[in-house]
């Protein structure tokens, strides 16, 4: 009934395919957001909403990084 607990956990790892589409989707979807701010920051009533999306494509792009090297 009282299973014995083990000292070392045992870590998990994606493997490569996964690790790939997580890294081209959150990639993509940095990249998409840079396009969009770029288009936005030509109009000067939505300059504020073009750094949001460059601060958001920023992230996304680390994060597929991110995602790639884990």
């Amino acid at each position: 009934m009282n299973q014995p607990k083990s000292s070392s956990k045992e870590e998990y790892e994606d493997c490569l395919p996964c690790r790939l589409t997580g890294a081209a989707a959150f990639s993509g979807l940095g990249i998409y957001a840079f396009r969009e701010a770029f288009k936005l920051n030509k109009v000067a009533s939505k300059q504020g909403t073009a750094v949001g999306l460059g601060v958001f494509g920023v992230v996304f792009l680390s994060a597929g990084l991110y995602r790639l090297a884990m």
